[in-house]
């Protein structure tokens, strides 16, 4: 696969990161719980140029945008399965979803697949473009749909059961929300 500058194969700067401890944030998921701040945790004092190596059990897709937004750009690699590492280097975000299993639909959201179900990410969609991109995933999948959005989506919720789709579960982190959406 190419670089987002037409050069093939992994960026020049993974040679730094070769050596770095990696964070293993599995067997924290494993256990349920949310690793997302002690990522943040430790990756705001990596300086300019540094590294910062990611080891999780799929590939963390919204981490690399959060990051990228943070100015990370990245490179990830399945190692095995049920184990991804992703290597991030703090160099203006300019390549942050290199090698990623993630496709961007007609609105813009990322579609990505991980074990519980089909992911969408609108957070960065102005309305109504994530309620649009949300029911057109639905319109085309059965399986549980997990829906990354900044707020609430109060609008989606009638239109939602209109469909036969119900909110199995939500996570409410500032500006950072997570649906899981199943059929009713």
């Amino acid at each position: 696969m190419s670089d987002v500058q037409g050069q093939a194969g992994p960026p020049a700067w993974l040679a730094l990161a070769l050596d770095a401890s990696p964070l293993d944030v599995r067997p924290v998921l494993a256990g349920g719980e949310d690793p997302f701040q002690v990522i943040m945790a430790t990756a705001d004092p990596v300086e300019p140029n540094g590294i910062l190596v990611i080891d999780a059990p799929f590939n963390p897709s919204p981490l690399r945008r959060a990051l990228a937004g943070r100015g990370f750009s990245s490179y990830g690699r399945k190692l095995a399965e049920g184990h991804w590492r992703v290597f991030f280097h703090r160099d203006g975000g300019t390549d942050w979803e290199r090698d990623a299993d993630v496709t961007v639909g007609p609105e813009g959201a990322m579609h990505w697949r991980e074990a519980d179900g089909l992911h969408i990410d609108v957070r960065k969609l102005k309305p109504p473009q994530p309620m649009l991109a949300i029911l057109r995933l639905l319109e085309q999948t059965t399986d549980t749909v997990v829906v990354h959005h900044e707020r609430v989506p109060q609008f989606l919720f009638p239109e939602m059961a209109e469909r036969g789709w119900q909110v199995a579960r939500m996570v409410e982190e500032f500006a950072n929300v997570r649906l899981w959406l199943e059929r009713a």
